[in-house]
């Protein structure tokens, strides 16, 4: 960053964070309306809270919202508790946000602050900007715009050869997860060129894929049963005519548009239904790498399940605090690659690891295939 981009990169978040949220009420901003994502007011306070920690008392001053740690620490109360907490009201977030803003570029415009440090704030907002995007979604509340991704066109699978590739990357922007950039060993594969599309997907439905143990791991089955799945959240079918719902409104289900809100066991059975597999992490960004534009919607479409756990890589190095990415190292949660339409142009690089639970479906994920060279 030169001296007097910080200020620009935070207030540019600051602006997408406020235009999503600016038609809803203070009712809709404070009621938690599902047990997987915070009440929309948490999500604010925590913004501030998180860039107070970072940018503000990390050089030395003093805390700026008292008795604040406990409340808005992500790892203190899980998700399904924060909707019971003394959270600051709508009007109390804000002014929050705006004091640790105004602390923050107290000093020249933030010309003295870290880069990295900065960096890492302006994604957090950024990330958290897409998960509130997520629950108003299941809230039915209004969302962004354009408010869905682009229509798929593309057909065919690329070849990748089998090499040594660099995976990877380092940078002002990149987190402790991504680096370091270090070499694996890659047998030839393909990749299918275009995202699965709701059509592509509903032959699936309609085929009987959710009721063809064959196609479905053990746990991905055990899953469904409990959670009684038939179709993508926010599908419907209604006197043999099928939609879905997209944030407010409900409207025919666009074909040609990818498929997203899909868990990664759907994604994966999927695949094996289509004599198919997931690609792994490191496929997927070597097919990036070396063959982006011939693999449409690469990133900005849809979130991509990938067939690979969340682990560190080798040589891995936790900055600037351990519990960012290395609490969620074990082998509990699936990476996905590539970026929404509403995930920032900042986030969605080659190199970034987005990680979730297996059974997740809030998020806009959807699937590509890959096969054995």
């Amino acid at each position: 960053m030169s001296p007097s981009e910080p200020a620009v990169a935070l207030e540019r978040a600051r602006r997408r964070t406020e235009e999503l949220l600016e038609r809803l009420s203070d009712d809709e901003l404070t009621r938690q309306i599902s047990p997987v994502q915070s009440p929309l007011v948490w999500d604010l306070a925590h913004i501030a809270h998180f860039e107070e920690l970072w940018l503000v008392r990390q050089r030395g001053e003093p805390a700026i919202l008292c008795d604040s740690d406990d409340l808005y620490d992500a790892f203190a109360h899980a998700r399904p508790e924060r909707g019971r907490l003394p959270l600051l009201p709508p009007r109390a977030a804000r002014a929050y946000m705006r004091d640790v803003r105004d602390a923050v570029l107290s000093r020249g415009d933030g010309r003295s602050l870290d880069s990295a440090l900065v960096a890492m704030v302006v994604q957090h907002e950024l990330q958290h900007r897409e998960t509130m995007a997520q629950t108003l979604a299941l809230a039915g509340l209004p969302g962004p715009d354009p408010k869905r991704p682009p229509d798929v066109a593309a057909s065919g699978s690329i070849l990748v050869g089998g090499s040594s590739f660099t995976l990877g990357g380092a940078g002002v922007w990149s987190y402790d997860n991504e680096q370091p950039a270090h070499n694996v060993d890659l047998r030839p594969f393909r990749l299918d060129r275009a995202l699965v599309t709701n059509g592509d997907y509903a032959a699936f439905v309609d085929g009987g894929g959710y009721h063809d143990r064959a196609v479905w791991s053990e746990e991905g089955w055990a899953w469904r049963r409990a959670e009684r799945v038939e179709a993508p959240l926010y599908w419907r079918l209604d006197d043999g005519r099928r939609s879905h719902r997209r944030f407010d409104a409900v409207e025919p289900l666009p074909q040609r548009e990818p498929v997203q809100h899909v868990s990664f066991y759907e994604a994966e059975a999927y695949a094996r239904w289509a004599g198919k597999r997931l690609p792994t992490e490191p496929e997927w960004e070597a097919a990036v790498r070396t063959s982006g534009t011939e693999i449409e919607h690469a990133r900005g479409a849809v979130w991509q399940w990938t067939a690979s756990l969340f682990e560190a890589y080798p040589g891995f190095r936790p900055f600037p605090y351990r519990e960012y990415s290395e609490h969620f190292f074990g082998g509990e949660y699936r990476v996905l690659r590539g970026g929404s339409w509403c995930t920032d142009p900042v986030v969605a690089r080659v190199t970034f690891r987005n990680w979730d639970l297996p059974q997740r479906r809030q998020i806009f994920a959807g699937l590509r295939c890959a096969a054995d060279g």
